[in-house]
């Protein structure tokens, strides 16, 4: 899968898991999206359970989100800003590259002066600090490899820069998270899923970038020093030697052919041959030192030998183990269940959406079923199947919870319950029903939604055509509202005349 794609599908199968009501993306788009992807490609569902087919279930997934992100990103803008912080901006890395090489400028002049001390930093800093980084890296490339051999030996996916990446990446989605479930807590619940699971999903990536940045960093560093102390030799003369309160000529002698040793082998440029040699580049009272130039172009082979060329050759295999792992996760195993989900027989994106409605205290006519389909047609997809179940009449309150129990119904999308404006909500009859159907959809595995659809029609036959009595008709309305509302739920309103 594409890697601009996985956040998208990512944060789509994160507001379809949490939006289970479907008031965040409505059943009728995602049944949209599904069809209009599977006709795009000329795909069948058998074609994307079939064996081996994961290629074509990540481009069916991929595609699915596309067409599912652009209405949510409408609806709410805060679904952009998401994404756009999950992208790692590209002038940020030039922006640190730029910084790293303007630190080895600096650390050219850093002394001030116009001697380069063969022994000291910062020339011998930068080749120390990165020789003991190749030290780590080498042990801890050995203790991995010994982990791989071993029995019984678990990856520590929770240890060093990817879990440092982890939680610096989760931290500031978690707090956008946590601000919008206080406006909006269907989406504050999806996004704080999806900041969890890409979290998970994207740290080792960002440890591999990460990584790459570092070493490209240091090689920065280096490049930086060795232009800084060629550009200050052209403009400034510069001496070249050592001083030392505990190592004689001798000692230096050695010390030099070990660090310069390869540089001098590799540029052609000779070292001091002779103690005496050594020894007349040594500052003290009476003088000393030398010409800087072939210094110059020793300490610029040797950063090229032991920082530059192996910090890009780590930076190159970063970017490999980067690439093997966008390889490796071509479909994660939460994504194929998702996706069988999606597109599979016991997805809703390819059947007709069922529906049970249950009246209570009234018999609805046949012009308030067929208003009832267009109206849940509209919410979930042309294909709506309606079962009416037989009256709830007064009086029965005490077994309504028996009719709403998962057992004694088939699986359903929604439940609707439907009442009549005409009549005036009660908590001991109206309120027993609700809150038994509130009860018995929250126990039921997968949860249906439950919408509360009052009836306008017998209410609006007694007034008439009086347009002088609509003031009543929203009392009755918000009567019915604020009812509800103490259950936790919402009133639909259903004029068959004009639909909802």
């Amino acid at each position: 899968m594409p890697a601009h794609s996985m956040p998208v599908v990512l944060l789509v199968k994160a507001v379809e898991e949490a939006d289970r009501t479907h008031s965040v993306l409505p059943l009728a788009d995602r049944e949209a999206a599904t069809r209009e992807t599977l006709r795009s490609l000329g795909l069948t569902t058998e074609q994307l359970e079939a064996h081996g087919s994961e290629r074509r279930v990540a481009r069916a997934l991929a595609e699915r989100a596309d067409r599912l992100m652009a209405p949510l990103e409408q609806r709410y803008p805060v679904l952009r800003e998401l994404v756009g912080r999950l992208r790692w901006p590209g002038w940020l890395s030039a922006l640190l590259l730029a910084g790293a090489f303007a630190g080895g400028l600096a650390l050219s002049a850093l002394d001030g002066s116009r001697r380069i001390n063969i022994l000291a930093f910062p020339f011998l800093g930068v080749i120390a600090w990165n020789l003991v980084l190749y030290l780590v890296l080498a042990v801890a490339w050995l203790r991995r490899a010994a982990g791989l051999t071993g029995a019984a030996v678990k990856p520590a996916t929770g240890r060093g820069l990817t879990a440092i990446a982890s939680r610096v990446l989760a931290r500031p989605l978690r707090s956008l998270a946590r601000k919008t479930a206080e406006v909006h807590a269907t989406l504050g619940q999806a996004i704080a899923a999806f900041v969890e699971e890409w979290s998970h999903f994207s740290a080792p990536f960002i440890a591999c970038r990460a990584q790459r940045l570092l070493h490209l960093g240091s090689a920065c560093v280096a490049v930086g020093l060795i232009v800084g102390l060629y550009f200050r030799g052209i403009v400034f003369r510069y001496d070249a030697g050592w001083e030392s309160t505990f190592l004689g000529p001798s000692q230096v002698r050695d010390v030099l052919s070990v660090l310069f040793g390869p540089a001098a082998r590799w540029s052609g440029v000779p070292l001091p041959s002779t103690t005496q040699e050594v020894a007349a580049l040594r500052w003290d009272a009476a003088g000393g030192g030398g010409d800087a130039a072939p210094w110059i172009h020793l300490i610029a082979v040797s950063l090229g030998l032991y920082v530059v060329v192996p910090r890009l050759l780590l930076a190159i295999g970063g970017w490999l183990a980067e690439w093997r792992l966008r390889r490796a996760s071509l479909m994660p195993a939460q994504l194929l269940a998702y996706a069988r989900r999606a597109f599979g027989a016991a997805g809703r994106g390819l059947r007709s959406a069922a529906v049970v409605v249950t009246p209570y205290a009234y018999e609805p006519p046949p012009r308030t079923i067929a208003a009832l389909q267009r109206t849940l047609g509209s919410r979930f997809g042309a294909g709506v199947r309606l079962a009416v179940q037989p009256l709830l009449h007064y009086g029965e309150e005490a077994s309504a919870g028996r009719s709403f129990a998962p057992n004694t119904q088939p699986a359903t999308d929604a439940h609707v319950l439907l009442f009549s404006l005409g009549a005036t909500p009660e908590s001991e009859n109206h309120g027993l029903v609700v809150a038994a159907a509130r009860d018995a959809v929250q126990r039921a595995r997968p949860a249906p939604e439950l919408i509360v659809v009052v009836d306008e029609s017998p209410y609006t036959g007694r007034l008439g055509a009086d347009a002088s009595l609509a003031a009543r008709l929203e009392e009755r309305r918000e009567l019915w509202r604020r009812f509800l509302a103490e259950y936790g739920l919402e009133a639909t309103m259903l004029d068959p005349g004009r639909g909802v």
